[in-house]
């Protein structure tokens, strides 16, 4: 059992990083590339991020079922976990695009993309490093879940959503078979969530 949870833990964590990281990087680049570059750009891209907006994400990723394990189930969850914090790197690069050093650079000739790497994403770190750390919690809850109903990571694979409905059916005689990995969903889902907290603190203190 220690064995098997801690190869569901490592599964879950796994999942969970990668969707975080495919889903922050992906809302860094529409809402940054939206707010900067305004227009009919920016119109089809808060378009598009409003009509995933409206779809019910677990619901989705349930009825397509990605197949390959990990390596899939991580992108399909990523897929649907950015729009919210597109739009808020897009109302922030809307501010930050008329600062001074902003137009500075772009009267001198240095182009968007280089204008964005250098000048406007390094002002958004805090908020995509916060938003990274929350998403990671929120991914491994929504794969447990879909491993839970079968519809996740599948054996021979573990996760700890693999583990909590395997051992669901004898829990009444046996807690030992699910209640570990139980406990240890609930322990990583908050130390991530701390994390998160701390590292809201750290980059604005005046949320404290």
């Amino acid at each position: 059992m220690f064995a098997l949870t801690l190869r569901g833990a490592r599964t879950s964590l796994v999942v969970g990083f990668a969707a975080a990281a495919i889903s922050t990087g992906l809302a860094a680049v529409v809402g940054a590339f939206a707010g900067y570059a305004g227009g009919a750009l920016d119109r089809g891209l808060m378009w598009g991020t409003d009509v995933l907006l409206i779809l019910p994400p677990l619901l989705v990723v349930a009825v397509v079922r990605p197949g390959g394990g990990m390596a899939a189930l991580a992108p399909s969850l990523a897929a649907f976990m950015w729009m919210v914090t597109a739009r808020a790197v897009r109302a922030e690069t809307l501010s930050l695009r008329g600062r001074e050093y902003v137009l500075a650079a772009r009267f001198v000739g240095v182009r968007a993309p280089r204008a964005l790497v250098r000048h406007v994403l390094p002002q958004l770190a805090s908020l995509l490093a916060v938003d990274a750390s929350l998403n990671v919690g929120i991914a491994i809850v929504a794969e447990s879940g879909l491993s839970y109903l079968g519809l996740g990571v599948r054996p021979p694979d573990v996760s700890l959503g693999v583990l909590i409905a395997d051992g669901g059916g004898v829990g009444g005689a046996f807690p030992w078979p699910f209640g570990f990995a139980a406990v240890l969903l609930v322990v990583i889902v908050l130390a991530v969530n701390l994390v998160g907290d701390g590292l809201r603190d750290v980059f604005d203190p005046e949320s404290r």
